[in-house]
């Protein structure tokens, strides 16, 4: 039976934001696909740019956007270990992940979802995440879409070189360089970041460290041929390598090691009016997975995700009519079987207003999977109220449904084993929320949620001969309540506030493992000396989560500073201290995570 939620949150007042990010005159790209103001978007969507990212100094994805709300993480591990995303109680496999439009999802994993551990941020503008059921724009599942904007240099030249060493043999170098010119521009990048670690499981008792490196690229060409008209290409790689504990079959060793190949293309054009525009775009992942035991090859997977995307827009009637249609192909491939799985999806979105007060979208897609037909749709309302010269009050709702199609691996074990096939995820979800901006001194955001999810895809290891997956019967429930203040006290100390109460069950009622009923961030930005040093942290608080056993973690707290100091206009200094409290805290059972840690850094910039 769903539970119910009682939350309750004391909001405290405070003066102007730590940035921009999140106003309301922020425009937003993935909310319908297409820029749009966030004053006028009735669906929930946090933005974090460049100047937000390089605030917190975080290495790793992972840890930057667990600062946004609805966000929680748990890392098995340390770098480049296992992790898993959830979005309002929702894995990551039901969450769509787009890096510069290509979906950079596993296809080799059983559930198909992206690989977050192997994210860094080196050389990204722009994360969006939109939270929620979002199958009527992308085809996702109940989580919601995490969108990935790398930078692309609009001067005539830029470079960038970033060097960071500290605790745990870490060390990180990582450069960039880009330009614009006579319609020409350009975007180059390399990073390579290696630790050994630490020894990464309990049960471990040998003290081995497992270690991680990581070596990302990525290159874009773009050219302006008039100002409608551009054609764009990018290819981007990343390879790892992983230390870990416990692998084997027959017995368990953990002297352990995960080689992961990552590569991804994209070329699309685009053709931009005043009142109309199409895109159109070819792109490709793929995955080469392999591991090793005691220093031998054990298994290995691969993976292909191909994809031809096609958006139109045009102004009609007083509103914008949006449109689509998407091709995509997943191939998994192992020593012993492999599988596809081909789908074709159209989408159209109607946005509009009522007198330009109310701002409205009414959109519906329908999937073709090989299997059956999904059909999709969303319906979003947003109502801006200006409350003076400087104050904006914003009422939004929304309602929307997803679905997940089986992955490739799911649907070939099942044949496999001669057992029943298994058919989409179906989920559906609402929200209501309400935005407060004082000019640049205060802003508020409250929203409450409900989403549950028909007929998940859950394995069973009493079917077939070693195993297979089934529909579970029954719904689960993810409901909540998300809160955002964020604000200063004077010009130089900006402030954040986060949190979500949650109640995320399964369809027996018991709560979901690894998902934190309570979390919540608060964090602050100090400048001195003209601006020229800046001290930023965050702390965090994880409460009432259950080991993937039932058993209870205990809940913690941890704080992570990072300091900044501006030598020139050119030269600048950091220091990052994570965990500074030393809290010893377990994110999944049996697992340790990393203590007290110093990073230094220099990053230059021509």
């Amino acid at each position: 039976m769903k539970k119910t939620l009682i939350a309750a949150a004391l909001v405290a007042a405070g003066q102007p934001l730590l940035s921009a990010a999140d106003t309301l005159e922020q425009v937003t790209v993935t909310a319908s696909r297409t820029e749009t103001p966030k004053r006028e978007v009735g669906v929930s969507v946090s933005v974090l740019t460049q100047a937000d990212i390089q605030r917190m100094g975080y290495d790793s994805l992972l840890d930057v956007i667990r600062t946004l709300p609805g966000i929680s993480v748990s890392n098995s591990g340390g770098a480049g270990k296992v992790s898993s995303v959830f979005i309002r109680g929702e894995s990551n496999y039901r969450t769509l992940v787009l890096l510069d439009g290509v979906n950079i999802a596993d296809p080799s994993a059983p559930q198909v979802g992206a690989q977050f551990q192997h994210l860094q941020v080196a050389d990204i503008e722009r994360i969006e995440v939109l939270r929620g059921p979002q199958g009527m724009m992308y085809g996702a599942g109940a989580g919601g879409v995490i969108n990935i904007i790398s930078r692309k240099t609009s001067e005539p030249l830029r470079a960038q070189l970033d060097l960071e060493a500290g605790r745990y043999g870490t060390q990180k170098t990582a450069a960039s360089l880009g330009g614009s010119s006579d319609g020409w521009n350009y975007d180059l990048s390399i990073s390579d970041f290696s630790t050994d670690g630490f020894n990464a499981m309990e049960a471990d008792d040998s003290g081995e460290r497992d270690g991680y490196d990581n070596v990302s690229g990525s290159a874009r060409l773009g050219y302006q041929f008039n100002e409608a008209f551009s054609l764009e290409g990018q290819l981007q790689r990343t390879e790892t390598e992983t230390g870990y504990d416990n692998c084997g079959f027959l017995f368990f060793v953990n002297d352990c090691m995960d080689r992961y190949n990552q590569s991804s293309a994209r070329v699309s054009g685009k053709y931009q009016q005043a009142t109309s525009g199409h895109e159109l775009s070819v792109a490709s992942t793929d995955i080469e997975r392999e591991a090793f035991a005691f220093g031998e090859p054990s298994y290995g997977f691969d993976g292909a995700i191909s994809e031809l995307n096609y958006i139109g827009k045009s102004a009609l009637g007083g509103g914008q009519l949006l449109w689509g249609g998407e091709y995509e192909q997943q191939e998994f491939t192992s020593n012993f079987s492999e599988q596809d799985i081909d789908s074709l999806g159209i989408f159209a979105e109607w946005r509009s207003d009522i007198a330009d007060k109310v701002f409205y979208t009414l959109g519906y897609r329908r999937d073709s999977l090989e299997t059956d037909d999904h059909n999709s749709w969303r319906a979003s309302v947003a109502y801006p109220v200006l409350l003076g010269d400087n104050q904006q009050l914003k009422y939004r709702a929304s309602y929307g449904t997803g679905y997940r199609a089986p992955s490739p691996y799911e649907v070939g074990l099942n044949l496999s084993e001669g057992v029943e096939a298994v058919g989409p995820e179906t989920s559906r979800g609402y929200e209501l929320g309400l935005e407060y901006q004082l000019a640049r001194l205060l802003q508020l955001e409250i929203t409450y949620f409900d989403q549950e999810i028909t007929d998940a895809i859950v394995y069973d290891y009493t079917l077939g001969s070693w195993g297979a997956y089934r529909q579970d019967d029954g719904d689960s429930y993810s409901e909540g309540v998300e809160l955002s203040l964020n604000g200063s006290l004077g010009e130089r100390f900006g402030w954040y506030f986060n949190g979500t109460w949650l109640d995320a069950v399964d369809t027996t009622g018991a709560q979901r493992s690894l998902v934190p009923q309570r979390v919540c961030n608060l964090g602050f930005s100090y400048s001195l000396l003209a601006d020229k040093l800046t001290l930023n942290g965050n702390w965090r608080r994880a409460e009432d989560i259950l080991d993937s056993s039932g058993e209870a973690l205990d809940d913690y707290s941890k704080l992570d500073l990072n300091l900044a100091y501006r030598l020139t206009e050119k030269l600048r200094l950091t220091l990052r201290g994570e965990n500074i409290l030393d809290e010893d805290y377990r994110e999944v059972g049996g697992y340790y995570t990393a203590g007290a840690a110093v990073y230094a850094g220099v990053q230059l910039t021509l």
